[in-house]
């Protein structure tokens, strides 16, 4: 009786997804007035296409659904490999911007979300850890 108790647990949490994979990458930054919430459809981000999702809201928690939204991504320079350096739009859809990054290696990647808004420019840094 208790071996199959035993194999009940092992296969229940099996079954079950590991919660730290299933959920989206989540990050904050300010920037100025400007506060940018950045989500990673997966957890860690993977080798291959990582869709990116930004919500933008001023210093008064209003959504900011006027501005030019630029996503760069790019690996630190290692010696002995060519630089990765990318760069996509992002679109806004609803109060969210959205944008895909084709991360083509594991290791380190700076993203930096670039905003036009009104004239001014700002932007922030977000670092993951690709694998």
């Amino acid at each position: 009786m208790h071996l199959k108790k035993i194999c009940l647990v092992l296969s229940l949490v099996l079954l079950i997804p590991n919660s730290a994979y299933s959920k989206d990458y989540k990050a904050k930054r300010k920037s100025g007035d400007l506060i940018v919430e950045m989500k990673i459809n997966r957890n860690p981000p993977v080798v291959d296409k990582n869709e990116v999702t930004l919500e933008i809201k001023d210093i008064r928690g209003r959504r900011v659904t006027d501005a030019r939204v630029h996503v760069n991504y790019y690996m630190p320079p290692m010696p002995g490999m060519p630089p990765m350096n990318y760069t996509s739009a992002a679109q806004l859809s609803g109060y969210e911007y959205k944008a895909t990054m084709d991360l083509i290696m594991a290791g380190p990647w700076n993203i930096v979300v670039k905003m036009i808004r009104g004239g001014k420019s700002s932007s922030v840094t977000f670092l993951i850890d690709v694998r």
